[in-house]
């Protein structure tokens, strides 16, 4: 059986659904290469700009990240903005974005060299979330083995048939997945210096060599020199060492100053390594994720299979279509005793942290209640095709799932940086 990748390995990603071997393939050669666009619920916006109505945009989007994208366009508005969710950096994508405030500027069109956002009509409040019902994909993949049909259409199957583990992808872990949750575990554990210092000073994969230089002269208190040293665009490094300069041994304070949503993120992404491991540790004792079961929480889908309602109780009566829920950690935890809560507490003992831990005393704003997630990917209207070494696959996957974790199980790559997956 393939072994997951050390870097996967790394964020609690443990296992594959598929027994193929792997298959050289590379995704996201070109940013045209992995298209995304978001599926909203609700119908079209109206046509009518009614008094107390938000615009809406419809934001295209490549070579920058959400929030990166969302900071210059609020600019523009002159207003806070809401999206429904993050997009991957690497990809040609396109999302939703609203104002939060209905006196922001309303302009018909805004382009900047990375993205666009065209007004496209008027809603009766920001957008969120819960809006978002999924997500399209078009990916490409480039230079494939012989056997990418059959891997494909194995991965597929079961992706169907509920089979393919829900994992949160290398993405939610920062650039090649590396080091958010780490970060976050430590904001969890209000040691705020060592999640300064995992920022400012922990090696990243692609670090250039001034790059390296900067976090060294940082690591050895020589802020400014290493403010000096660090590369365009490593502009969060900068504000919270320039913090460090003016305040030294303020660690709160340097972390304050930090944009408040990356600091949930990194709390968010040690939610997401927790996660991980549950589901590991559930398929690893041969828990069947496809199905509910008896004492499991559970919601129910839409027809379509995207969709799924509030979740419910251990011992509420499941419904035809009800689907299995896995709690996500954070302090409104309860043991409900499923056969997934009872993997999860071992996870936390692993870890040494308590569900209350993530009421963060010292920085409340980062506090995170918790929440449920589906065990298995949520897979509608998949194709694919194959053109000698080109492979094209066309999907659509529930809101907050990660096309890279279908594609894993096509590729079962050893380095997946390597293979577009990160």
């Amino acid at each position: 059986m393939t072994v997951a990748a050390e870097a996967e390995m790394a964020v609690g990603i443990e296992s594959y659904a598929s027994g193929g071997a792997p298959c050289s393939a590379r995704a996201k050669s070109a940013a045209e290469d992995f298209v995304v666009e978001e599926q909203l619920s609700g119908g079209p916006p109206s046509s009518d700009e009614r008094p107390g109505s938000f615009p809406l945009y419809r934001v295209e989007k490549r070579q920058i990240d959400t929030l990166h994208m969302a900071r210059d366009l609020a600019g523009v508005l002159r207003s806070n903005v809401s999206f429904g969710g993050l997009k991957d950096k690497r990809a040609l994508a396109v999302q939703y974005v609203t104002p939060t405030s209905r006196r922001s500027l309303r302009p018909a069109r805004v382009a900047r060299e990375n993205y666009a956002a065209e007004l496209i009509g008027y809603v009766d409040e920001p957008i969120s979330r819960a809006r978002v019902a999924g997500n399209r994909f078009t990916v490409i993949l480039r230079g494939c083995c012989s056997d990418v049909g059959p891997r494909m259409e194995e991965a597929t199957r079961l992706g169907m048939q509920r089979m393919i583990p829900n994992f949160y992808g290398l993405q939610r872990f920062g650039a090649s997945g590396a080091g958010t949750h780490l970060i976050g575990k430590a904001l969890v554990e209000q040691d705020f210096e060592k999640a300064v210092r995992l920022m400012l000073e922990a090696p990243l994969p692609g670090d250039s060599r001034s790059g390296k230089t900067a976090k060294e002269a940082m690591a050895a208190g020589r802020y400014e020199e290493g403010i000096a040293l660090l590369p365009v665009g490593r502009d969060i490094e900068r504000i919270v060492a320039v913090e460090l300069v003016n305040h030294p041994g303020e660690w709160v304070k340097a972390l304050r100053r930090v944009p408040i949503k990356l600091r949930r993120l990194y709390v968010q992404a040690y939610q997401s390594f927790i996660f991980n491991r549950t589901l590991s540790r559930g398929i690893s004792s041969g828990e069947d994720i496809s199905k509910m079961k008896l004492g499991d929480n559970w919601a129910e889908v839409s027809p379509d299979g995207l969709v799924t309602s509030a979740p419910r109780g251990v011992r509420d009566v499941p419904t035809a279509r009800a689907v299995p829920m896995v709690q996500v950690v954070g302090y409104a935890f309860r043991d409900y005793g499923s056969r997934f809560d009872g993997c999860l507490m071992e996870v936390l003992d692993l870890e040494g942290v308590r569900p209350g831990s993530f009421y963060v005393k010292e920085m409340q704003e980062i506090s995170a209640e918790g929440g449920f997630r589906r065990p298995h990917l949520a897979l509608l209207e998949p194709s694919w095709r194959v053109d000698g070494t080109t492979a094209t696959m066309k999907f659509t996957l529930g809101k907050g799932q990660y096309a890279t974790i279908l594609l894993r199980e096509v590729i079962k790559p050893a380095n997946p940086a390597a293979s577009g997956l990160a």
